[in-house]
């Protein structure tokens, strides 16, 4: 949901960035790639948040790894805004710790919350996840929470809660917490923002494809190529993932999907790795608006697999949101901005379309299980979210 919150979040964000990145000038950030100790680490000029140090095993070899925040600026001695830097460390065979990450974007900065002030509320480490909290706004209150960990010898993104609240309404709230590994989210919200009906108390689940960048415009053609889509996926193939006919679902050899998704620019890829113990040519994979519209893409195709079909398709971003969307005349603008590479809009959160993907087995000419990514009985349909580069897995963004 694209709300009166993320706008005032987004403009603040990039005029308060920008300003403050022309004005003040600090200290080298220059972090030795291996030290002894945490506060070594620390380059001339930077201090330690030493509150929110964090030791623990974070890469399961049973050695305490380090997770912390380096600063500059925001004290009596220095009136510059604060800038706040990640950096995690591992511990190695010879004892030290080394460097593995230093990164600048995924700590907000001293004026990024608002007039609040600033939304770096804490770090923390929970089994073996990186844990980082932001609190802030002014009339209109927005949280999130990012957990990292370390797998395949990369820093991913598996969980994102997502909260808002309004101080001169307060029984509104619109909350989301995101697991990223299964795209599953459990959701709440009632009230609503200013101009808009206001929403009863609601709450329920539903499935999320996690778009991330590609650097290659994967090729439709049905064969879903090894290393072709990256990142994410979502598993259906319980009987509780049917939305209808689930009587006749004989278990995950009759009908189970794997869904992927990608982008470039405005181009979002679609790949459904479909296991069916009985292709027919009537059996088809839809892009769905809430009130079951069907968005039809660009190009697309299903070729036949060992254990079912593949279905690969291009939709344009821009059609999809403006049919997940009708009644917002701004969805087009705040989603080019989204996906603008010089635009800090939606760095953190995401930007998310309620679109669901549906899955229909159509055996001997009749209508068999349906696949959902909305979950029946739920008031949410599935959604898509879309994240820019180096959210989902973090990397170093600082040159040492």
């Amino acid at each position: 949901m694209i709300s009166r919150i993320s706008l005032f979040f987004a403009a603040a964000l990039m005029t308060w960035s920008s300003a403050g990145a022309q004005e003040v000038k600090r200290p080298p950030l220059r972090v030795p790639p291996v030290t002894d100790a945490v506060a070594r680490f620390v380059p001339s000029g930077w201090r330690l948040e030493t509150d929110k140090v964090r030791e623990a095993d974070l890469n399961g070899d049973g050695r305490p790894d380090a997770a912390f925040v380096i600063s500059n600026g925001g004290t009596a001695e220095d009136s510059a805004v604060v800038k706040h830097v990640l950096v995690l460390a591992l511990r190695g065979d010879d004892g030290k710790l080394h460097r593995s990450i230093v990164n600048d974007a995924a700590v907000l900065d001293g004026d990024e919350g608002g007039v609040f002030g600033d939304p770096f509320e804490d770090l923390t480490v929970e089994r073996g996840a990186v844990v980082i909290t932001h609190y802030g706004g002014s009339r209109d209150r927005w949280g999130f929470t990012h957990r990292y960990r370390f797998q395949n010898g990369e820093w991913k993104l598996i969980g994102l809660t997502i909260g808002s609240t309004d101080t001169l309404n307060l029984e509104h709230y619109d909350n989301q917490d995101i697991n990223l590994s299964t795209g599953l989210v459990e959701a709440s919200e009632k009230g609503g923002d200013d101009g808009e009906p206001q929403k009863r108390e609601t709450s329920g689940s539903y499935y999320e494809l996690e778009v991330a960048p590609a650097n290659a415009a994967p090729a439709v053609d049905g064969r879903a190529a090894v290393g072709e889509w990256p990142g994410y996926s979502v598993l259906l193939n319980d009987k509780a993932q049917v939305i209808r006919n689930r009587r006749f679902w004989k278990g995950p050899d009759d009908l189970s999907v794997r869904l992927h998704a990608v982008r470039l620019g405005d181009n979002l890829f679609i790949c459904a790795e479909v296991t069916d113990d009985e292709v027919t040519a009537g059996d088809t994979v839809s892009l769905l608006t809430r009130r079951g519209l069907k968005i039809r893409p660009r190009e697309s195709k299903k070729v036949a697999s060992e254990k079912g079909y593949i279905f690969e398709a291009r939709y344009s971003l821009t059609e999809i949101a403006r049919a997940a969307k009708p009644d917002d005349k701004y969805i087009a603008e705040n989603l080019a901005m989204m996906l603008d590479p010089a635009s800090e809009y939606g760095d953190t959160q995401g930007f998310q379309l309620p679109v669901s993907i549906e899955i229909i087995d159509r055996d001997k000419q009749k209508y068999r299980a349906v696949f959902s990514t909305h979950i029946s009985g739920s008031p949410y349909p599935g959604a898509i979210r879309i994240f820019r580069q180096g959210t989902l897995t973090l990397s170093s963004d600082v040159e040492h």
